[in-house]
């Protein structure tokens, strides 16, 4: 399957399912959907970015709406700027982790938050409905470029009670070259920061590795730290709201600790609700309740976590792929955001990051996932493989009990069958895996 659309937005595999005809029919069922005024427009540094981007402003000005072009920014620089401006949406051009031959589209209504399901199955029925709908000459809207949407992005989190002058931290920024290739390390300047390198400093659409923060990908990261004493990594993906670590020594943490640090930080200072999606490490749970808090679980989805947040009026919350979505600042992944967090969190407690990940919940966790998978099964499948365990319908298949969990879905973003397993016991998660696997075998035989 080269194109996908979903709560997530369209993306797919440029050439083969994803063409500029889909972003002029797309950009107008938004632009009918939004009803007028004026959107925010941005993309990440990809090479076919600009002409799609282009392909948006366009049909967008063609359906009435002005438009306002940030240009090569994080997509939460996008959310942040349309939810604190007068706007009416935004649209985003970026695959975020997908490999460079794919692109994609996100949605972004006022308020400066993603589409939730309800809304993206109205603009669905817009395009499905074959009606476009052109503005007459006098009717088009205007084109406006705005260099400034990194700074006001910057300045309010520098706003945040939160944010804290970390002088004498020594990082290393590894952004692939992607949309956080300079508003990161400049706000780790502000912050104070030494910056002892930036991996991936220039957005020319030259990735200098794979563009998920995953532990395989960030090797040069963690052989830069280990040539300097006490310092950690901040690796990003392509659209800048994952944020992964690296520790002291050099060994990736791996995302899933991004926001249980987060968390950690938050609640410390200040008690509330914490929302995280099902596929998310437990510890976040254990680390929210074992501060006398409340813990919600939501389905899988940015927009869905944060509509889980609103309704619990959260303090904190994210995905365990290293999104932190800090409503203190917008209600949106973040990774500058996370930084900011967790950086202001290890100076104000005067602990080196591997310090602070020795505090955290110790579990073992697989992260996999089948492509091109075509096999049907439901959640009898699996019964039985968790022993006094419990189903929990929210998104995709859940079984847990008191010592382990695993979550299996169809992914929004690509073709592929996602597998998530988590267990307290050493050795748990692999044997629950194989036995997931041998029962999707026999299922799709």
């Amino acid at each position: 399957m080269n194109f996908v659309r979903s709560v997530s937005g369209l993306r797919g595999i440029t050439g083969k399912g994803f063409d500029p005809e889909k972003v002029v029919v797309y950009s107008n069922a938004i632009a009918q959907f939004l009803g007028g005024g004026t959107v925010c427009l941005g993309r990440d540094p990809r090479k076919t970015g600009e002409e799609f981007s282009m392909v948006a402003a366009g049909s967008l000005m063609a359906a009435g709406m002005n438009v306002v072009d940030l240009g090569i920014v994080t997509t939460p620089t996008v959310l942040i700027n349309v939810g604190r401006g007068n706007y009416s949406g935004g649209v985003i051009i970026t695959a975020s982790h997908n490999p460079e031959e794919w692109n994609a589209v996100k949605f972004v209504k006022k308020g400066g938050v993603f589409f939730n399901a309800e809304d993206a199955e109205e603009l669905f029925k817009i395009v499905d409905s074959h009606r476009l709908s052109w503005e007459n000459f006098k009717k088009r809207g205007t084109y406006t470029k705005d260099n400034t949407a990194e700074e006001r992005h910057l300045d309010i989190i520098a706003q945040s009670k939160w944010y804290e002058k970390c002088e004498g931290m020594k990082v290393v920024v590894d952004t692939a070259g992607g949309a956080s290739s300079s508003i990161l390390p400049e706000l780790c300047r502000r912050m104070g920061c030494k910056i002892v390198s930036v991996l991936g400093g220039c957005k020319d659409g030259n990735f200098t590795r794979g563009l998920e923060p995953v532990p395989e990908n960030l090797e040069a990261l963690s052989k830069t730290v280990r040539k300097s004493e006490n310092t950690i990594g901040l690796a990003t993906d392509t659209d800048g709201d994952r944020l992964a670590l690296v520790d002291e020594d050099g060994n990736p943490i791996g995302e899933e600790k991004t926001l249980q640090l987060a968390v950690m930080a938050v609640l410390e200072r200040e008690k509330g609700d914490v929302v995280a999606n099902v596929s998310t490490s437990s510890a976040v749970k254990n680390i929210t309740e074992n501060m006398g808090c409340h813990f919600f679980l939501s389905p899988v989805g940015e927009g869905k976590v944060v509509d889980k947040m609103m309704e619990t009026n959260a303090i904190i919350g994210g995905e365990g792929n290293g999104g932190v979505i800090f409503p203190s600042v917008h209600h949106a992944r973040d990774a500058q955001t996370g930084a900011m967090l967790i950086l202001s969190y290890l100076h104000k407690k005067g602990i080196s990051l591997k310090e602070a990940v020795r505090k955290l919940p110790l579990t073992y966790m697989i992260k996999t996932k089948i492509v091109d998978f075509s096999g049907n099964f439901d959640s009898a499948l699996f019964e039985g493989i968790l022993k006094n365990s419990q189903l929990v319908e929210i998104d995709g298949i859940r079984w847990q009990n008191e010592e382990s969990w695993f979550h299996v879905r169809k992914s929004g973003t690509e073709n592929a069958l996602r597998i998530i397993v988590e267990s307290n016991v050493i050795g748990e998660d692999q044997r629950i895996l194989e036995t997931i696997r041998k029962r999707l075998e026999r299922c799709a035989e």
